[in-house]
């Protein structure tokens, strides 16, 4: 097997259920990929800031960062590529967009280049829950006050109804802006073009490799897209079955026994 780029998302993935991960083992896997020319990617619907400040005791040249759900990528800690929505997108979804029906019932929150805004008035559950993965969250009364470059619009939905939800506000937005389901009860808004998928391939263009040079592992129906285009696409163990079902194969262990890094041993090393 002739790998040259590994993509793996990090909740239900790479990451234990409590944020861990086997730091060791990764600052190992690293050690070894990088000897090897190979380069390993975290795709993640996490801001830039959380994920610099989880990996900075593995930090090292050949890890990529590709932060809230591709709409950043950041090489050595330096951005190389940017995918904000525009200031049109955003004056139109806090003027316009945000007072329709797949809105207007939904809790909310702009995640920034600087920080996270949500509106005043949330529920303090909900704050509690978004605090352990939004950093510097803020209330405002108005998001129109807000300033920051917005990378990604996250919104809160019934886990159950997650699906319906996506399929109605890629409906409603037609294009302008695309829904992802990150899991957990979260969608994801981006500008149209952006997602863990096109953030990949990006990088392989940018390094002119093929499919079959990649290496990918995931577990939401966020990371089907990219489980398909990879030449070897590995769902996580503890995936749902229909997540399982479009990846190449299954790794045989879950997120919880470090199934990623079992894995890139087991394949790669």
């Amino acid at each position: 097997m002739s790998i040259k780029l590994i993509a793996t998302d990090l909740n239900g993935t790479l990451l234990h259920g409590d944020q861990t991960y086997n730091q060791a083992w990764l600052q190992q896997t690293l050690a070894a990929l990088k000897a090897r020319g190979i380069r390993l990617v975290l795709s993640s619907g996490n801001q830039y800031a959380h994920l610099k400040q989880l990996f900075a005791p593995v930090a090292t040249d050949n890890l990529v960062m590709v932060a809230e759900n591709g709409a950043s990528i950041y090489l050595n800690d330096e951005q190389v590529y940017d995918g904000s929505l525009s200031a049109t997108e955003l004056e139109r979804f806090v003027t316009v967009d945000r007072q329709q029906a797949p809105l207007k019932s939904s809790y909310v929150i702009l995640v920034g280049e600087h920080g996270s805004y949500t509106e005043a008035g949330a529920p303090q559950a909900l704050l509690d829950a978004a605090e352990k993965f939004y950093d510097n969250l803020q209330q405002v009364a108005d998001f129109c006050v807000v300033q920051d470059k917005i990378k990604k619009i996250s919104v809160s939905a019934n886990p159950a109804h997650v699906a319906q939800k996506v399929a109605a506000l890629n409906q409603y937005f037609d294009g302008r802006l695309q829904a992802h389901d990150s899991g957990y009860g979260v969608i994801d808004l981006v500008t149209a073009g952006v997602g863990k998928l096109p953030a990949v391939q990006w990088l392989m263009k940018k390094w002119q490799l093929s499919a079959d040079d990649l290496l990918a592992f995931g577990d939401g129906d966020n990371d089907k897209p990219l489980l398909q285009f990879a030449g070897h696409g590995f769902a996580m163990q503890n995936a749902d079955v229909s997540v399982q079902a479009v990846a190449t194969d299954v790794t045989t262990l879950d997120n919880e026994h470090d199934g990623v890094l079992a894995t890139i041993e087991k394949l790669v090393l």
